[in-house]
Order: structure tokens, then sequence, then C-alpha cells
């Protein structure tokens, strides 16, 4: 690790928050470190709350390699919804306004690749061999093609692009910000919105502090977050931005650094 642990870790957390996707799944070996799988148990068997906080719908779950972990909360969709143990929605921050307004007119006018998400499906507006790259690299499958609906309300918007044009874009969606989390694609969310805002109402849900949790993560959609809880932990395999952002960087992913990372905190 590159900083000193002591100061920053709380005795006991309450919760812990841990992004999906680079964090506790790998995309080269396709699957969640064994030693991960048994950190999380420990940490569960000793009290603690594991909570997932990711980009993905809960729909996604069906096809990530999840099966082994048990979690106590879902912040989902970026931070858009938030749901307890049960699955059940206790919040939910969808786009709205002009901002939805002008997504719906970009998606429709195919300018572009679009994925939506909603809270129980998740759909693009095309896909082209831009989008089948990207979600290769996430081991997702490729989305399906579909439509909106007025009564079904837009969480958050993939735009499929890389930097060179996401200006373009944002500078037209004023109520709304982007966050990177791969080179060709971003998330789309209102600007008060990312998992801080899901964490916030979970931590309420639950009845826990800010100073009570820690959060592991690796992308640029992590770093409020990583920012916002009392000790934040970004891994070795993470982007810049992660680890800016993070009070200390562990190892990488393939090295077991999650696992290791919560040894050396005492945690397990």
């Amino acid at each position: 690790m590159t900083k000193t642990v002591e100061p920053m870790i709380p005795s006991a957390p309450r919760a812990i928050f841990f992004d999906v996707d680079g964090t506790l799944v790998s995309h080269r070996t396709k699957r969640v470190p064994p030693s991960t799988v048994a950190a999380l148990a420990e940490l569960r068997r000793r009290g603690c709350k594991v909570i997932v906080a990711t980009g993905r719908s809960m729909p996604e779950f069906g096809f990530l390699p999840l099966q082994d972990l048990t979690f106590d909360g879902y912040v989902l969709v970026g931070g858009q919804e938030a749901r307890d143990v049960d699955g059940k929605v206790i919040f939910s921050d969808p786009i709205v306004g002009y901002d939805l307004a002008v997504l719906l007119e970009e998606f429709r006018a195919r300018r572009r690749p679009i994925l939506f998400y909603e809270s129980v499906r998740m759909y693009a507006n095309f896909v082209n061999d831009h989008v089948r790259q990207v979600e290769a690299e996430v081991s997702t499958p490729v989305p399906p093609i579909d439509e909106p609906r007025p009564d079904l309300p837009v969480l958050k918007a993939i735009i499929y692009e890389d930097a060179t044009r996401e200006d373009d874009l944002m500078a037209r969606l004023p109520g709304c910000k982007a966050t990177r989390w791969h080179r060709g694609a971003y998330d789309v969310v209102p600007a008060a919105g990312g998992k801080v805002a899901g964490i916030q109402a979970l931590l309420d849900h639950y009845g826990i502090a800010p100073e009570q949790t820690m959060a592991f993560g690796d992308g640029e959609n992590d770093a409020d977050m990583l920012r916002y809880v009392h000790t934040g932990v970004a891994m070795g395999n993470g982007d810049a931005d992660a680890k800016a952002a993070a009070d200390i960087v562990c190892g990488d992913i393939d090295e077991d650094g999650l696992a290791r990372a919560l040894a050396d905190f005492g945690l397990i």
C-alpha cells in the first residue's frame, strides 16, 4: 500500500461499499477472486455490512459472476437507485425535464450510440462495433434495442464515445454531469447524482454515519464515493482519478489486493 493506514481506518466500520467492475470482478479472469469471496464473507460474519456500489442495474447481476457473494444493500445505476438487503427500492433519482428531453431527442436521432437505464431494463438506440468492443471489455452482453416508455423513468444514460465528443453533448445538458468509466464510454446522471447520493440514502436507511464507512473502487466514477466515506481505497489496477481521490491505494485485483488490504487493516 502507498499510504499510512492507521490514522484513517475506523476501528470497526459498520459498512463497506464495493464497486463491481475492476474491484470485485476481474475482467482479465472473468471472475471474483476467491480471496475476495472469502474476505467479504468474513466481513459479514463480523457484523460489517457489505454493500455493492456500481454503475450496474439489478437485472445485470444475472450475468455477472457474483453468485458466491451476499450483499446487505445495493447502490445501483451509478447511484441513481438504492435497494435494501431484500432488493426493495428505497431511493431513486431519475433524469427529468429539459435534460431528459435532450437525451430523448439524441436517442431517437441516432447520431451516437446511447444506452438508457431504467430500474428493471436497459436498452440502446442502436449497436455498432464500438459498442460491442466496450461491452466485451467489461464482460457484458450487447444490449438489446428498444424504445423509451413515458411511464418508466430514465435513471442514467451511457454514451458510447471517446472524450473528444463528450463536451459537445454535455454542454447541452445543464442539469447533468458525466463520469467516465471506460475510454470509450461515459455515464450521464443528474448533477446532484452519483454513487454518493445512493450511499447517503442507504446510510440513512440503516442509521450508519459516514464516519463508520469505507469504500473500494477503481474508476473515475468511484472518485466521489472514495472521497465521501471515512476511508477510500483505490485498487492498484485503478485509474488516476480513483487513486487521487483515495486515502489508500491497495494491490491489484488479480493479486488479491482487496483481501490483503482488509487483512492489513485488521478487519478480517
